[in-house]
C-alpha cells in the first residue's frame, strides 16, 4: 500500500464520517521583500513555509536548495510576525532553535556564525502553524535560482 493509501485508510478509521472531513482554510498576509503584500489562502495547520510554497512563493531559508533542514532546528527560516493572530504559540523547540542560531551554536555538527539578534516578533516559518486568519508576516528574503547556482567560475 502506498503512503497515500495508508493515510486514506487511517483517516477513514479515525473520522466517523468515513474520512470526508471538510478542509478548513484561513488567510494570512505576507509582506514581501519588494514592499508588496500578498494575501494567501491556506489550509489549517500548514506551516508558514508550506502555506507560502502552496501559493507559489518560496521563502528563503538560507539553505542552498531552498528547503527546510531535516530536523527543523537550523533557525534559518526566520520571519518577523507583525500580527500573531491565527498562528500557533511558540513552543520550546522553536525558541531553542532561534536562540541557538542567534548565539552561533553548532547545528548538525557544523559550526556557524551567530545570527541576527532576536526580537519579540521573530518566528521560524517551519514551526509557526496557521490556525486561523489574520496573521501578518514580514518576509526578509525569497528563494531565487541564483541561490542554488553558486559562484560561477
Amino acid at each position: 500500500m502506498t503512503p497515500f493509501g495508508i493515510r486514506k485508510k487511517l483517516k477513514s478509521l479515525l473520522n466517523p464520517d468515513g474520512g470526508r472531513s471538510e478542509i478548513v482554510r484561513h488567510t494570512i498576509t505576507l509582506l514581501l521583500p519588494d514592499g508588496s503584500e500578498k494575501v494567501l489562502t491556506t489550509e489549517e495547520h500548514y506551516s508558514i513555509l508550506m502555506a507560502a510554497d502552496a501559493n507559489g512563493i518560496t521563502i528563503s531559508t538560507g539553505r542552498r536548495a531552498g528547503g527546510t533542514c531535516p530536523d527543523g532546528h537550523c533557525g534559518l527560516c526566520r520571519l518577523e510576525v507583525l500580527d500573531q493572530t491565527g498562528l500557533s504559540a511558540m513552543k520550546s523547540g522553536e525558541k531553542d532553535s532561534l536562540e541557538d542560531h542567534a548565539a552561533g551554536r553548532p547545528h548538525e555538527g557544523r559550526p556557524r556564525e551567530p545570527g541576527p539578534p532576536l526580537t519579540p516578533n521573530t518566528r521560524l516559518g517551519c514551526h509557526a502553524k496557521v490556525l486561523g486568519s489574520g496573521a501578518r508576516i514580514q518576509v526578509p528574503a525569497l528563494f531565487t535560482m541564483e541561490d542554488i547556482k553558486g559562484a560561477e567560475g
